[in-house]
């Protein structure tokens, strides 16, 4: 197979995690593969994991792509390749294909190298872990239509290579696939540089030069990072959403200034009884708190223990009502909120017509949402027209 750029470029990496980012088209995927190949035929008694979200869907991409690059190297032979998930070399290396939707799939596995395709697609950062702390070398691959954790925890590290892609990497693209890749910046901008249309200038900014966008369909797009929230404000609350094992507790100040809102995470976490998260929030105790009233137990709990805390009013429209307010104002996050931006990167809506907006990644939004609705009940902060 002829080399590409890409290629060339993910081969000189050498940390121990290769975080690889890139457009459409950019040969990351084939690249990857072919180092693979080569590393698992070249040496004996390697063992390589490819994981992905679901392994149905890797049926149809990387392991599609597999098959394809192994035949172009010469190597394939359809008898080594059992049940289409698991290819054994002469040589006693293998590599093995993994989906991580059953529970527990990766817990335990050792293996020389373990690649992550299209790891933004992989939600839980724990079934990362298992893998990527029991193997000698990560690799991972993703398109960054949004801001995720690898962006955060991963990339950062020291003994992570950091590498970004786009079209221009791979010489071996289809012309016609170049010129719809180019055609993305020509639908969303002007020859000035402005910006002509939201969703082509988000396509070409992701899916041709690699940087990180937002989703398309995102019910907040008003919103951007800042290093701290003010200590002056008009008014300032604090917003609870209950959680346990799959859902987190989520806890944020929430301040109005300056006609926006400006939030900052607390506390946001999995598998909290109700003494452990008194004990997480004691310094906020005399703190204004509205909380999801779907639990009035846990409210008179903390009540009992001297929170001022009260359960949010909810109505049949109260969910999008909320969505009003909050898209009203400008919205800035502190960076260290980082579940909070992930949140806003990834709350979609469901059904934008009717004003429903999918129900996940809303635990911290959801926080929010009481206490801005509430405050805006109160002191008519906003006027919803």
């Amino acid at each position: 197979m002829e080399q590409t750029t890409a290629l060339r470029k993910i081969s000189a990496l050498r940390k121990k995690i290769w975080a690889v980012r890139g457009g459409q088209g950019s040969g990351k995927t084939i690249s990857i593969l072919i180092l693979l190949c080569n590393h698992a035929s070249s040496n004996p008694n390697k063992e390589i994991l490819i994981v992905s979200e679901e392994l149905t869907k890797m049926r149809l991409t990387v392991i599609k792509d597999f098959k394809k690059v192994m035949l172009g190297l010469g190597l394939f032979e359809e008898r080594r390749f059992l049940a289409e998930t698991l290819y054994k070399f002469p040589n006693g290396s293998f590599i093995k294909f993994i989906g991580l939707d059953k529970d527990d799939v990766g817990k335990g596995l050792r293996s020389d190298v373990v690649y992550f395709n299209e790891i933004n697609k992989i939600r839980d950062i724990e079934s990362y872990r298992q893998l990527a702390s029991r193997t000698k070398r990560v690799i991972m691959d993703y398109n960054p239509d949004a801001h995720f954790w690898v962006d955060e925890d991963i990339i950062p590290r020291d003994d992570c290579d950091f590498l970004q892609l786009t079209f221009e990497d791979n010489e071996q693209l289809p012309q016609e696939e170049r010129n719809e890749i180019l055609n993305y910046k020509v639908m969303g901008y002007y020859d000035d540089g402005t910006i002509k249309n939201e969703y082509w200038a988000n396509t070409w900014q992701v899916y041709g030069l690699g940087n990180i966008g937002k989703l398309h369909g995102v019910v907040y797009t008003n919103w951007e990072e800042v290093d701290a929230i003010p200590d002056n404000f008009k008014w300032k609350g604090y917003g609870l959403d209950w959680g346990f094992s799959l859902d987190p507790t989520a806890y944020v100040d929430v301040r109005y200034y300056d006609g926006a809102i400006w939030v900052d995470e607390v506390l946001y976490e999995r598998n909290l009884t109700n003494p452990d998260i008194y004990t997480k929030l004691e310094a906020y105790k005399r703190e204004e708190t509205i909380a999801d009233s779907a639990e009035p137990k846990s409210i008179e709990e903390f009540r009992r223990q001297g929170f001022r805390i009260r359960g949010c009013k909810k109505g049949a429209d109260s969910i999008r009502a909320g969505i009003k307010i909050l898209q009203k104002q400008p919205i800035y996050v502190t960076r260290r909120s980082y579940n909070i931006i992930k949140e806003l990167s990834n709350y979609k809506w469901a059904d934008k017509k009717d004003g429903v907006p999918i129900d996940d990644h809303n635990h911290a939004l959801d926080a929010i949402r009481y206490i801005v609705s509430e405050k805006q009940k109160s002191s008519g902060v906003y006027n919803i027209r």
